[in-house]
């Protein structure tokens, strides 16, 4: 493993525990070209624990990668001076002509080895792998990474690695639907990325049943105080016991250092008395409601001060007086999650019964664990009013030392008060989970200390982020196309009829997505060029390349008039079709045609600048499917080359 120094400023961003994440995952490229050789680039700098590139054969070179069936993997090349000539037209950085090896001439290595070989060498800490076979089209990619799951390629420390993430760089659907669906039942995460001339594209499909966020790191985060919680913790009401009356303190330099939660905690008691109010009927004291309170109750906070302008904790207090009327109950968002996660289910879930249902996906471990700290902080709401666990740190304010001491102190004992309760459920529930599973192992562990401190900390900021599988989207987007019929059996086995439901509300979506353009060139919104790619898709589907092929100036207007009807089939697929936008820009022929016109002329060009932004942007949101921390767009990032513009949508 590497220093921390080498890794000092990404440590800064996701922590310890990001980076142990990232060093025990294995990222699966398929294909290598410039877009996914950009995307492993930017993944192998920080330390990911191994890769491996699949590709397909190219004409002359030796296809040693199917070996009885099954995919050899192999090691990474050595490095040779034959691998760092690059033509003066090359569109990929990371994939220099074709070359024989320094060691056996008669040997030349693949577009896989060739890449594997310069990726390794950006990372000494990061063991590369490469397999080349025939077709990438017809690999069974569900024993593929069944093998990969069962024996994982090493990293550079000898450890097996625990996750695998796979990302399709350039693929057509006949590659990217199979593999869709084998990462869905698999439970792997997969993105697909894309340059497709001046556009581009990335495509997350979490990993069934969702992804789940503990580290979300909002921007923003509001001060756990718990001000508006009543009772007040114990020690809390100690602490700010200790300041009797303000306005009987006579020295004007302890006046000015009492922090700012002991002034709000008197002012809400002043504000009260004014107003006369007694509270509810359960007990609870009245907290300013109305803006005109809120008001009310910042002028009472003034009037405590000597001075304002001389007392800066007091203008503390003025500025974060919301704080006692902000509600520290769990939010609507995390409601969402915990409602996502069944008792009853997991308890079955959580038991190894060593049978598979089919049409079923497993539940990976990292979702079970997180389902096992959900449950316990449902049963902990239940007993706090709704309050989660206490976080435990107090902002930087204006204090003595021994007020400011003795207040933080005051939050840590509490929170790790209610993390040791925590803690006793989620030992309960695991307790239940043994007396359920009639003599078999548990698929679920105890929690280290770190994990339950975090999900504490963190608790206030759950989330799930669940995309639709890319074969599904496929299917309602082109129903009729030619690649979905031989995997018809196979799609229909697997149950999304969950994502249908959901369907209305992407709608819904895309439809106020319309109304706010591209402000300087309505026609360069993402969203029509998006649509335009997916017309190129269309087309591959029926004639098995991409539109633009053939310079002739009628089979480019050919091209050009049957890109334009898939643009307005799949318009309607998506529900556009009475959009206004999409009328004036997509179904009005001469407009949509103009759109059709440029991505002909692409002829799916490879442009390495453009790949470097779709690469920096996909491997930004690997690290946070990896590591669990910070929440991924959803569902689908659209970047514009013409106007560098960029837009996310889901479909």
């Amino acid at each position: 493993m590497a220093t921390t120094d080498k890794y000092d400023r990404q440590l800064r961003l996701w922590g310890a525990n990001g980076q142990r994440a990232l060093g025990s995952t294995c990222v699966v490229l398929v294909g290598s070209s410039a877009c996914g050789t950009e995307t492993l680039k930017n993944l192998v700098l920080p330390g990911v624990g191994s890769f491996l590139v699949l590709d397909d054969d190219e004409g002359g070179v030796d296809c040693s990668g199917a070996v009885n069936g099954a995919i050899k993997v192999e090691s990474a090349p050595k490095l040779d001076e034959s691998l760092l000539k690059f033509g003066a037209s090359s569109s990929n950085f990371f994939l220099s002509p074709i070359s024989k090896h320094a060691e056996d001439d008669a040997h030349q290595l693949s577009s896989a080895a060739r890449s594997c070989a310069l990726l390794s060498e950006l990372n000494p800490d990061v063991s590369g792998y490469h397999s080349t076979v025939a077709s990438l089209e017809s690999v069974d990619y569900s024993s593929f990474l069944s093998s990969l799951m069962a024996s994982p390629p090493k990293t550079s420390d000898g450890g097996a690695a625990s996750k695998i993430l796979v990302i399709a760089a350039d693929q057509p659907s006949t590659v990217t639907l199979p593999l869709s669906h084998a990462c869905y039942t698999k439970s792997i995460p997969l993105l697909c990325v894309r340059s497709y001339g001046l556009l581009g594209y990335v495509r997350i499909q979490t990993a069934a049943p969702y992804h789940a966020i503990i580290e979300a790191k909002p921007a923003h985060r509001i001060p756990d105080l718990r001000l508006s919680q009543w009772p007040l913790f114990e020690g809390l009401t100690k602490v700010a016991s200790t300041v009797s009356n303000l306005d009987e303190m006579e020295d004007t330099k302890d006046h000015s250092h009492v922090p700012f939660v002991v002034i709000l905690l008197q002012a809400l008691d002043k504000w009260r008395k004014s107003v006369d109010s007694g509270g509810d009927a359960g007990g609870r004291p009245r907290y300013p409601n109305t803006f005109a309170e809120k008001g009310d109750f910042r002028k009472v906070v003034e009037c405590m001060a000597k001075n304002l302008n001389n007392e800066i904790n007091f203008e503390e207090a003025v500025r974060e007086a919301h704080l006692c009327w902000a509600d520290g109950r769990v939010s609507d968002d995390v409601k969402m999650v915990l409602d996502r996660v069944n008792e009853e289910a997991f308890l079955g879930s959580a038991v190894k019964s060593g049978m598979d249902v089919e049409g079923t996906t497993p539940l990976p471990s990292h979702v079970l664990q997180f389902q096992l700290l959900a449950l316990a902080l449902k049963r902990f709401l239940k007993d706090s009013d709704g309050y989660p666990p206490l976080e435990g740190t107090i902002p930087d304010m204006t204090s003595d030392t021994t007020r400011y001491v003795a207040l933080q102190e005051a939050y840590k004992q509490q929170a790790e008060k209610d993390k040791a309760t925590l803690t006793g459920l989620v030992k309960t529930i695991l307790a239940e989970c043994e007396e359920n599973s009639n003599g078999c192992d548990l698929l679920v562990t105890m929690p280290s200390d770190e994990e339950i401190l975090t999900f504490c900390k963190q608790a206030r900021y759950l989330r799930i982020l669940e995309t639709r599988p890319f074969f599904a989207e496929y299917k309602i987007q082109d129903k009729s196309s030619p690649a979905l019929a031989p995997l018809a059996g196979m799609f229909s086995a697997t149950d999304v009829s969950h994502f249908d439901a959901i369907q209305s509300e992407t709608r819904d979506d895309l439809m106020m997505a319309t109304m706010d353009p591209y402000e300087t060139d309505p026609v360069q919104t993402p969203l029509l060029w998006w649509i335009a790619l997916r017309a190129c898709d269309c087309f591959f589907d029926r004639h098995q390349h991409y539109p633009g092929k053939h310079e002739q100036e009628l089979a480019l207007e050919a091209d050009a008039n049957e890109v334009y009807r898939y643009m307005v089939q799949v318009a309607e697929s998506l529900g556009l079709s009475e959009n206004d936008f999409i009328k004036e820009h997509i179904l009005d022929h001469a407009k949509g045609k103009e759109l059709a016109k440029e991505v002909v002329r692409y002829d799916e060009a490879e442009i390495h600048n453009i790949a470097a932004i779709i690469g920096g942007v996909a491997s930004q949101e690997s690290v946070k499917l990896i590591t669990g921390q910070y929440v991924p767009f959803d569902d689908t990032y659209i970047y514009n080359g013409i106007a560098s513009t960029a837009g996310v949508y889901r479909f």
